[in-house]
């Protein structure tokens, strides 16, 4: 656990100085995979083909011995690049069959999506089954616009389609557009209809997650007594639990459509933790959800928003997830509190200090220098470090040539590995993984950083953040007394845009990450001031 909050340390600094990355997308959403339309953007040629020879029987086998097998196709239709298609010899009575690895028995007549690149001569890829109707679909793709809610009134009537290939499709459309886009929508959706797949237990939690986003656009005061009764529902069956799945969106929706007055229930079930039990993934979902709420609603007043995350500084071992967002939305209020909580530092929240520095760091306010020397005499390792791994998430987020000395820092849903289930897995490691909505950043001074420093951190690439949010899933509570993991368990990254290299240049940026956290761990525990036990 105490390697996790290190690396909450650099991200958590990250929400202050990191530099935006992308446009806003869908806030709740994570892409499975690549779109169709994407796909075919890569690409130089894409055709509909119709398999006519599958490979040797047997060469499917897991034991099969030899090359990869591969079928033989003919081209039904040119979906882009007919020219290169035709150059290349596969089109026309006498084409040559395209050629390629196909690594599932399927009869022949089959239809499939191939698409290749590097012309004359063609590489293509692994073949895509479609159905007839996703035939229809794919001719469809080319005449849509490039972006805005048009585009996507295509795909939304697909959200549920039959042929779950579609439904993937349109709901990573979603899951990639602009927030703006699926607001633009908004007189186009069926508040009735969204209800409905976000009560039904059988939907995906990261399908409700982008249904909730959607009835926070269009649904009514009446809608939000739906969702607050499925958020107050804490004992459900196992038959419905699945419905309360995706809760960081249904919180954000409730509160939404509810207004001011919905985070008083929120607060009530998920941050004010004195004197009961809260599972801390519930926690987690609220403050995600008070995070877009804080950038992206206009009926839910930022004061109010901030109300409810200082909530979690009554928690020590919690307060560490709200100390950015406070200094990124200059809620300069809390100096005493972080100040006592500082001083007052145990070996089961010691993590919280370096926050809390560079939240001093942040701060504009005579009142907060003086504390940050006064708190340097008490554990001057802890602001030492602090000014390392802000240096670090400085050099990490900055692109060559960028002199800015207030960038912004984005947060959206699309950038980290979904699975179908929702399932963040650990919750403390979403703690690493969050990055905070759009927002300029207050000004922070530079922190000293060594050349050697400097030098390892220019190597680092930037982080791309898995945002997915956490459900009621079981999860470890910082809260609660943890024993120390030897080693961090894998955070989920998503799949590399660009091949092989950039998932390398992730795992060595976070084994840089692992060497500083182990580095600190050991200096803390030489002096004595180390915790032992989390």
């Amino acid at each position: 656990m105490l390697f996790r909050h290190w690396i909450v340390a650099l991200l958590g600094i990250g929400l202050l100085i990191g530099p935006a990355q992308r446009a806003q997308a869908c806030p709740f959403c994570s892409a499975v995979s690549l779109t169709f339309a994407q796909e075919i953007a890569q690409s130089q040629a894409a055709a509909i083909v119709r398999l006519v020879e599958p490979p040797p029987a047997g060469a499917l086998s897991p034991r099969a011995e030899g090359p990869l097998p591969k079928g033989k196709f003919i081209v039904v239709e040119a979906i882009k690049g007919a020219d290169l298609i035709a150059e290349a010899g596969h089109t026309g009575a006498d084409g040559t069959p395209i050629e390629t690895i196909l690594l599932e028995e399927k009869p022949v007549g089959t239809l499939f999506l191939l698409m290749g690149i590097e012309p004359p001569k063609l590489v293509w890829s692994s073949p895509i089954p479609v159905s007839e109707r996703a035939v229809q679909y794919l001719r469809k793709l080319s005449t849509l616009p490039e972006k805005g809610p048009d585009r996507l009134a295509f795909f939304q009537q697909h959200l549920e389609d039959p042929d779950e290939t579609l439904a993937r499709d349109a709901y990573d459309e979603f899951a990639v557009a602009p927030y703006a886009d699926v607001r633009g929508l908004a007189d186009r959706m069926d508040p009735t209809q969204l209800l409905g797949w976000i009560e039904n237990p059988k939907v995906q939690a990261n399908r409700r997650r982008l249904y909730a986003t959607m009835l926070g656009a269009c649904g009514t005061k009446a809608d939000a007594e739906r969702i607050g009764a499925i958020l107050a529902n804490q004992e459900l069956g196992p038959e419905k639990a699945e419905v309360r799945s995706g809760l960081d969106a249904l919180i954000a929706c409730y509160v939404t459509l509810k207004g001011p007055d919905g985070l008083d229930l929120i607060d009530e079930l998920f941050l004010n933790r004195r004197g009961r039990e809260i599972p801390f993934t519930e926690t987690y979902a609220a403050v995600m959800a008070l995070r877009f709420l804080g950038e992206e609603s206009q009926s839910v007043p930022r004061d109010r928003v901030l109300a409810s995350l200082r909530l979690l500084l009554a928690e020590p071992k919690l307060a560490d997830l709200v100390i950015a967002d406070l200094a990124r939305w200059q809620d300069w209020s809390v100096i005493d509190r972080l100040v006592e909580l500082f001083e007052k530092a145990e070996a089961d929240n010691i993590f919280v200090r370096e926050p809390i520095v560079n939240y001093l760091r942040a701060c504009p306010l005579p009142q907060a220098a003086a504390a940050l020397a006064t708190l340097e005499k008490i554990d001057p390792e802890a602001v030492r470090r602090a000014a390392t791994l802000a240096a670090f998430a400085g050099a990490v987020g900055a692109k060559p040539g960028d002199t800015s000395s207030t960038p912004t820092a984005t947060g959206s849903g699309q950038t980290g590995a979904d699975d179908d289930d929702g399932d963040p897995g650990d919750p403390s490691m979403a703690r690493a993984s969050a990055a905070a909505p759009t927002g300029a950043a207050p000004s922070m001074p530079a922190p000293p950083a060594t050349e050697a420093e400097a030098a390892i951190a220019s190597r680092i690439p930037a982080v791309l953040a898995d945002e997915e949010a956490t459900d009621n899933a079981p999860g470890i509570d910082p809260s609660k007394q943890q024993a120390v993991s030897p080693t961090l368990p894998p955070a989920s990254a998503p799949p590399p845009a660009n091949g092989g290299s950039d998932r390398a240049k992730w795992l060595l940026g976070a084994a840089v990450l692992l060497l500083i956290a182990v580095v600190s761990w050991s200096r803390l525990r030489a002096a004595g001031s180390g915790p032992s036990d989390r």
